[in-house]
């Protein structure tokens, strides 16, 4: 048996079809045929079965290679061999077929190469289906990627830019962007001097990555964006131009923004309550203690002094605040269940009254670090201080997990609550600006005299640097 072919033969004589097939055999084929010698019957073929191969005869009373070739094309069969076999035909005449597409063309008096040209043509038709099988799928990635994807000229100018790309920076089309955008460098970059930055970096490595950098929209917005691009160089060896892809980060640098107040404010916060409790509280021993001492023998000294000790616990609670909050800062690769267990343990050793319980439920990623997770150990620290001030709770439990792909924290006490009249304070206030800035939800509920649940959710993504 030999290999299965499946070929239509476009010819007008059967006798000439009978010896095309005689000659396949003869090169080791088993061919499944059928013979076509008008448009109608051709396309009638194709439409009912599929083919391997088109042998076809160049002139015929009712047909032609060329017109089988175009209606092949115009049916989409771009990369279905198609072979010529005539009896005669002129030179500019097989010209004009290989240009229209034909891979081949032999006589009628000459077929001893027709089952080699025939093996050629079927490998090279495998290797055109997967070459476009390959383009096709680059060309939908392009086409429907979410991260903008382009190539630049090293002047300034776009080569392509796909959907995406356009826009991130407020264009309808990619044709929009390419037409409107002649120079990069003064047009979109906010600082231009940037786009020189990018060029040295290329220079340098052949390559740029996380370049964030802030670009003008079509509306005269501004967008952040992060690139990532490789140098082309030219036949001399210089850099060309170069091709790549941009994230919008702009929420991202939104939310870096917003951390960034809070910790300013968190800082002023703290050089206040260092100022005006602490400060306040060691001064009043300090000098309670200098009047004790010029007092004379015999007076009371023991409601004074407890006065002092009230002070002085109050400026080490404060003291030990201020310490956690500057070692939360300093510590952003250490992960955030040993940050929680920390902050956990402070509570209990300050506040005696208190039982504090930590849960860590299986699943709750070990692995959370970095800026995003200190600002969740913060929310954290400010609920247990808020239970410790004013809940005059017995027992307090934070418990650690995880749903779908959402991070969560619960701190729970059996305080005595808030009524709906009470309104939020500055911890509660702060709490939520760090949940929002990472994208979260804070949800927060009391009853009065029943107790307190803040709730907190992030997308684990977030907390592990991967989005904002």
């Amino acid at each position: 048996m030999g290999e299965a072919l499946k070929v239509l033969l476009v010819e007008d004589s059967e006798n000439d079809a009978l010896l095309l097939v005689r000659m396949l055999r003869r090169g080791g084929y088993d061919p499944a045929w059928e013979r076509v010698d008008t448009p109608a019957a051709m396309e009638a073929a194709l439409d009912g079965g599929s083919w391997d191969l088109i042998i076809s005869d160049h002139s015929m009373p009712a047909f032609s290679s060329l017109a089988a070739l175009g209606l092949l094309r115009r049916k989409g069969f771009v990369d279905l061999p198609f072979i010529i076999v005539s009896g005669r035909i002129g030179e500019d005449a097989a010209v004009s077929a290989m240009k229209a597409g034909a891979q081949d063309y032999l006589m009628k008096d000459n077929l001893a190469r027709l089952n080699s040209a025939i093996e050629r043509e079927l490998k090279d038709s495998e290797v055109r289906r997967e070459r476009r099988k390959a383009e096709e799928k680059y060309r939908s990635i392009f086409e429907n990627a979410v991260e903008g994807i382009f190539q630049t000229t090293v002047d300034g100018r776009f080569l392509t830019a796909n959907p995406a790309m356009a826009r991130m920076l407020g264009y309808e089309s990619p044709e929009e962007l390419l037409g409107a955008i002649t120079n990069i460098r003064d047009q979109l970059y906010v600082e231009p001097e940037r786009r020189d930055e990018f060029y040295q970096l290329a220079l340098r490595d052949g390559f740029v990555r996380g370049f964030e950098v802030q670009m003008y929209r079509k509306d005269g917005d501004t967008v952040w964006v992060s690139a990532n691009a490789r140098a082309i160089y030219d036949a001399g060896g210089g850099i060309s131009g170069y091709e790549g892809t941009v994230e919008n980060i702009t929420e991202r640098k939104r939310a870096e923004e917003a951390l960034r107040q809070i910790r300013e404010t968190e800082r002023r916060r703290m050089a206040r309550e260092l100022h005006d409790v602490v400060l306040q509280d060691l001064t009043y021993a300090l000098q309670s203690m200098q009047v004790l001492r010029r007092m004379p023998e015999g007076v009371d000294r023991a409601a004074e002094t407890e006065k002092q000790v009230e002070a002085l616990k109050r400026a080490v609670g404060g003291l030990r605040d201020a310490i956690f909050d500057l070692r939360l800062e300093s510590a952003r690769e250490r992960p955030l269940v040993r940050a929680v267990e920390s902050i956990v343990e402070l509570n209990r050793q300050i506040c005696e009254g208190c039982q504090f319980e930590l849960i860590v439920e299986d699943g709750f990623p070990a692995t959370i670090s970095g800026p995003a997770g200190v600002e969740v150990a913060r929310v954290v620290q400010e609920a247990l201080a808020n239970v410790r001030r004013h809940s005059e709770a017995r027992h307090a439990v934070v418990t650690l997990g995880m749903v779908n792909d959402e991070v969560f924290v619960e701190i729970e006490d059996d305080g005595r609550g808030f009524g709906s009249e009470t309104s939020y304070g500055m911890g509660l206030t702060g709490m939520g600006e760090r949940v929002h800035a990472l994208g979260g939800e804070l949800d927060v509920e009391g009853r009065e005299g029943v107790g307190t649940r803040v709730f907190v959710r992030v997308r684990v993504g977030v907390l592990m640097g991967g989005e904002s």
